[in-house]
């Protein structure tokens, strides 16, 4: 896995109910559900937006599972691959032909 570091994570916009403004308070006073109808596409993305909210961001049972690897002396570390790719890393970023 290459990290690319010109990337940068970009945070969520909060949440529309503590949005400061005047006129998105008084824009959603005057809405009824009535007026806005969502698409059954943007229904379904919505719902896959709060399960991929729900997930975790580090697998604990995975971590779990790597720490004991570890600590028992049966997880291999192989220091080659290890080099081989910061190398391929590196080179990749300076825009050095292999």
């Amino acid at each position: 896995m290459k990290i690319d570091p010109s990337l940068k994570p970009i945070p969520s916009p909060p949440p529309a109910e503590t949005r400061s403004g005047k006129a998105g308070a008084k824009a959603a006073a005057d809405a009824t559900p009535a007026d806005v109808t969502l698409s059954p596409r943007a229904t379904q993305l919505k719902q896959l937006e709060s399960q991929l909210a729900a997930i975790p961001v580090v697998d604990r049972a995975r971590v779990d599972s790597i720490k004991a690897a570890i600590a028992s002396g049966q997880y291999t570390i192989h220091t080659d691959n290890i080099a081989e790719s910061l190398l391929n890393s590196v080179k990749e970023m300076l825009h050095v032909a292999k």
